[in-house]
């Protein structure tokens, strides 16, 4: 066996072509692979030679059905590599370790306490990685879901004021000096919109708009031909800062002029205490409301999730609008109706409104799969320069 310092366009395509077939499949014979990827008999075969010489694919027994000889299989070596994801926020620090197919085989939520950005991560890598089995400097990539974004000039933290101890460090170059492995920090509502699109409502699209709104804060996300749209300074989808008139009926204490200050915890339970319902959170509010009097604090609220709503839709078209977060989940397909009935009123454009899943670890389930591109990739790339005699 050897190295060739560049292998050829071609290879590296099929290679990674075969892989991402190994990736869907649990299984796969020859000519299985040889159909789904296009190449000759001996093609494929040097091809799957040369990856388990890259120690990425390995043999997996035979097939038992069907006349004539049994078929070889062949499966992904799916410990080859791991990537971590991981949700940063004021409660805590929630990782979760995958394999190459994806297959998350470690989990560990360390909770929020003294320890500064750095040790804090380091300490729950570390966690998550004697779970997996595998040393944190042996991972492959690591992805950081973070509220708000970084500024790439800088390295701080941007629109965050739930996380101010993370506020002042330079969050690009955090690990450099101890983990020997690539990161990645992305704001953590992309994430979402990013899980939504590999299991969620949002599979099969690439134009949408999702809208978090949590008990964590308030945030949204554009995804456009199937990719997200971040902004000239990373700012895109910060949302909570747009203003907006409050279309809400009832009349409420005056809280602010901004979408972000007429959803927060607090401005809800005035908007549901003035339709009579006294509750210990929005959430509580919002299930009261439905229960009893879904035209009340529930279309309310709706009203004003649509107001935040119409400049997105008039200047994006989206295909589908997301609404995500704790709080919108919680409302469901209910909430969802009421916003669609209020913005129909504002905008022209009818969009499917859905309610996002019910995932407390979207943020993560998020970070780990883009975690699991460039891990990938770097795995699959260096396949690729294997020479097999």
């Amino acid at each position: 066996m050897s190295t060739s310092g560049s292998p050829s366009v071609l290879r590296v395509l099929n290679d990674r072509a075969a892989l991402e077939v190994l990736v869907r499949e649990e299984t796969v014979s020859r000519s299985q692979l040889e159909n789904l990827v296009g190449l000759s008999k001996p093609a494929t075969s040097q091809l799957l030679a040369r990856l388990e010489h890259a120690g990425l694919v390995a043999k997996a027994g035979h097939r038992q059905d069907g006349p004539g000889p049994r078929a070889q299989l062949w499966s992904l070596k799916a410990d080859a590599g791991f990537a971590a994801g991981v949700d940063v926020s004021a409660a805590g620090i929630d990782v979760a370790i995958a394999d190459l197919r994806g297959t998350v085989v470690a989990e560990e939520f360390t909770p929020a306490d003294r320890l500064g950005p750095r040790d804090a991560l380091l300490v729950a890598l570390t966690a998550a990685s004697v779970k997996a089995g595998i040393a944190p400097e042996t991972l492959t990539h690591i992805s950081i879901g973070i509220p708000g974004a970084v500024d790439q000039q800088t390295g701080y933290l941007r629109y965050a004021s739930e996380l101010p101890g993370w506020k002042q460090v330079d969050l690009l170059h955090l690990l450099d000096d101890a983990l020997p492995v690539p990161v990645t920090i992305e704001n953590d509502v992309n994430l979402v919109a990013l899980n939504e699109m590999a299991h969620g409502t949002a599979q099969g699209r690439s134009d949408f708009f999702l809208l978090w709104i949590a008990e964590r804060g308030v945030g949204s996300s554009v995804v456009v031909g199937g990719e997200l749209i971040r902004g000239a300074t990373l700012g895109a989808g910060e949302i909570g800062f747009t203003p907006v008139p409050d279309l809400a009926t009832a009349t409420t204490p005056f809280i602010g002029h901004r979408f972000g200050d007429l959803i927060t915890n607090a401005a809800l339970l005035d908007l549901a205490a003035a339709h009579g319902i006294r509750a210990t959170g929005a959430i509580d509010a919002l299930e009261q409301g439905l229960a009893t009097d879904p035209d009340g604090f529930p279309r309310d609220f709706a009203r004003r999730i649509s107001a935040g709503l119409a400049a997105v839709v008039s200047i994006l078209d989206p295909e589908l609008i997301i609404l995500d977060g704790d709080i919108c989940v919680a409302g469901g397909d209910r909430l969802a109706a009421l916003v669609a009935e209020s913005l129909a009123g504002l905008v022209e454009p009818r969009v499917p409104i859905v309610s996002g899943r019910d995932d407390a670890s979207s943020v993560r389930a998020g970070a780990v799969q883009a975690a699991l591109v460039p891990a990938r990739e770097a795995h699959f790339a260096a396949g690729s320069t294997i020479d097999v005699p």
